[in-house]
C-alpha cells in the first residue's frame, strides 16, 4: 500500500503541473460561468439552459481532462524509460498502474469538483430569481418539478464522478496498450460509442431485419460497451423526474463494476508488456 501511495502522490502532483489540464479546467469553469449572462431568454429557458450547460460541460470537459490525463500516463514513463528506475524499487507492476490509477483519479476528481462546485453556485445563485420571474414557488417551477431539483442536481454531479472514474480507468488502461496518440483515439472512440450502447440493442432485435452475424456483433458490441448514457441525467432534470437513491445506487455500483474490469484488463496486458 505504501508503494501505491508513492506512485499515486507523485502522478497527483505531476498531473497539476500539466498546463494544459489547467487550461482545460480554467476553460469550463469560464463556459459553467457564463450560463451567468442567460438573462435574455424566457423564464423556463433560462432554466432548463442552464442546468443543460453546467452538467454537459462538467461532463465533457471532466472526460477531456480524464482521457488526456490518463493516456499519457504508462506511455509516457516508457518513452522516457523512466519506469524502469521505478520498477527497480520495491515497487511492482500492480502497485504501479494502481498509484497511476489512483494519482489520475484524485487529479480528475479534484478537477471535477472545482467544476461541480462553480456549476452548482451559479446554480444555487440564478434558480431561485428564474422561479420568482414566473412567480414559481417550490414544486412549481417552469416546467420543472423544482421540489425535486436540488437534489438531481446533486445526484447528477455525483454521477458524473462516477462516470469519470470509469473513464479514467479506461484511460489507463489504453495507456498500457497504445501509444498516447492511439490510447486517446480509442477512449474518445469507446466513450462516444458507449453513449449509445442502447442503439446496438436496438439493432440486435431481428425485426430490424439484420442478418443472424450482424445480430451477434450488435449483441456483442451492447455487452462489452460501457453504458455511459446511464450516467447522463439531464433528460430526467428537465423532464421533472425525480431520481431515486435506488437509482443512484444501481448506477454507482455499475460504474464500480466497469472500473474494476477495465483494471483488471489494464493488469493483464501491463504484466505482459515489455517495457
Amino acid at each position: 500500500m505504501r508503494a501505491i501511495y508513492r506512485v499515486a502522490t507523485a502522478t497527483f502532483h505531476e498531473a497539476w503541473r500539466r498546463r494544459f489540464l489547467n487550461a482545460i479546467l480554467i476553460f469550463a469553469v469560464l463556459i459553467i460561468g457564463s450560463s451567468w449572462s442567460l438573462a435574455y431568454l424566457q423564464p423556463g429557458a433560462e432554466l432548463k439552459l442552464l442546468i443543460d450547460i453546467g452538467l454537459g460541460s462538467t461532463r465533457f470537459f471532466g472526460m477531456l481532462i480524464a482521457v488526456f490525463l490518463g493516456v499519457r500516463l504508462i506511455s509516457d514513463e516508457i518513452e522516457k524509460r523512466t519506469i524502469h528506475t521505478i520498477l527497480t524499487k520495491p515497487v511492482t507492476r500492480a502497485q504501479f498502474l494502481l498509484g497511476k490509477f489512483f494519482g489520475s483519479w484524485a487529479t480528475v476528481m479534484s478537477n471535477m469538483l472545482l467544476m461541480s462546485l462553480a456549476f452548482y453556485v451559479v446554480f444555487m445563485i440564478k434558480a431561485p430569481g428564474f422561479l420568482l420571474k414566473t412567480g414559481g414557488t417550490p414544486g412549481e417551477g417552469p416546467g420543472i418539478a423544482t421540489e425535486f431539483l436540488y437534489s438531481n442536481i446533486a445526484k447528477a454531479l455525483g454521477l458524473t464522478l462516477v462516470e469519470m472514474t470509469v473513464v479514467t480507468a479506461l484511460a489507463v488502461m489504453a495507456s498500457t496498450l497504445f501509444s498516447w496518440i492511439m490510447a486517446a483515439i480509442f477512449s474518445f472512440f469507446v466513450y462516444f460509442v458507449g453513449q449509445v450502447a442502447n442503439f446496438f440493442k436496438s439493432l440486435a432485435n431481428p425485426e430490424h431485419g439484420a442478418g443472424t452475424l450482424s445480430q451477434v456483433i450488435f449483441r456483442l458490441l451492447y455487452g462489452i460497451l460501457p453504458h455511459f448514457e446511464v450516467f447522463d441525467m439531464r433528460e430526467a432534470i428537465l423532464k421533472g423526474t425525480y431520481v431515486g437513491w435506488e437509482t443512484l445506487g444501481m448506477h454507482t455500483g455499475l460504474g464500480l463494476l466497469y472500473t474494476v474490469v477495465i483494471l483488471g484488463i489494464a493488469y493483464l496486458a501491463f504484466m505482459n508488456r515489455e517495457v
